[in-house]
């Protein structure tokens, strides 16, 4: 379950662009919302910007579902799957080419997940381009200092096995595979206390600052739907930390519906 930040009012800086780019892809949505992140020499030309992502396969729609567990409404998460930014914006040339750093359940690369590297694997912003697979999307930014960034982006791009006893995201990894395919035998890992993957990686790269990005968690677990409680409700908590977090959204499915097998 989801504590309770206090407050009756979401954070102004995480602005809803529905309207704006729910009929174009995400690489669109992506290249204006890092341009505005990276205003005035803000946000570190995207380094380490957060990436949400709400799907509409057979997997994402699965995670949105699990998360339901973590909700007042009991409904399905708006997310799925979460990444980094792992590369500054280029002054010129595809937006679609900056690298991310991710857990992945499947890497859209197809490239098999190396347990020496903790499951963590490279991708490319293009990967999640497609609107109809991935329907929701969002980009977050904390406010962070140059050092701090460097810090966040050396855990994520170099370091993946600094704290494998608290993190291990190819075990985490495992887990979730089984439930996947387990047809609804095996119990919800999120009600067992198994954090997910792709939003505990995140949390461990935060945590170089230090920084706890899920308070809204009760107990110490970690998934998409915490991450954005946080950045939407937690602004208050965020800010007196001096890490208060900016971004923008577009959402074109809430109620996690699965897409036709031609389709996905």
């Amino acid at each position: 379950m989801i504590r309770h930040s206090g407050s009756t009012e979401k954070n102004a800086r995480v602005q809803d662009w529905s309207k704006e780019y729910g009929e174009k892809d995400n690489l669109e949505f992506f290249a204006a919302a890092l341009g505005e992140l990276t205003k005035d020499d803000a946000g570190h030309g995207g380094l380490m910007t957060i990436g949400l992502l709400g799907q509409r396969d057979l997997p994402g729609v699965t995670l949105r579902h699990a998360q339901a567990v973590l909700r007042w409404d009991l409904r399905p998460s708006l997310w799925s799957h979460t990444f980094l930014v792992a590369g500054r914006l280029p002054d010129s040339g595809e937006i679609g080419k900056l690298p991310i750093r991710e857990v992945s359940i499947y890497s859209r690369t197809g490239r098999f997940p190396e347990p020496a590297n903790n499951a963590v694997s490279a991708a490319t912003l293009d990967a999640y381009n497609d609107p109809k697979v991935d329907a929701n999307v969002a980009l977050l930014a904390v406010a962070m200092s140059e050092t701090e960034v460097e810090q966040v982006a050396d855990r994520a791009i170099s370091h993946p096995n600094l704290d494998r006893l608290r993190y291990d995201f190819w075990e985490t990894l495992g887990i979730w595979a089984s439930y996947l395919w387990s047809g609804g035998l095996r119990p919800n890992p999120l009600r067992e206390g198994f954090p997910m993957f792709s939003s505990a990686f995140v949390e461990y790269c935060y945590e170089a600052i230090p920084l706890d990005l899920s308070p809204a968690a009760s107990e110490r677990n970690s998934a998409p739907e915490h991450l954005w409680n946080s950045a939407v409700w937690w602004d208050e908590a965020f800010t007196e930390f001096r890490h208060p977090i900016s971004g923008y959204f577009c959402l074109r499915d809430k109620g996690g519906a699965l897409l036709d097998p031609e389709v996905s």
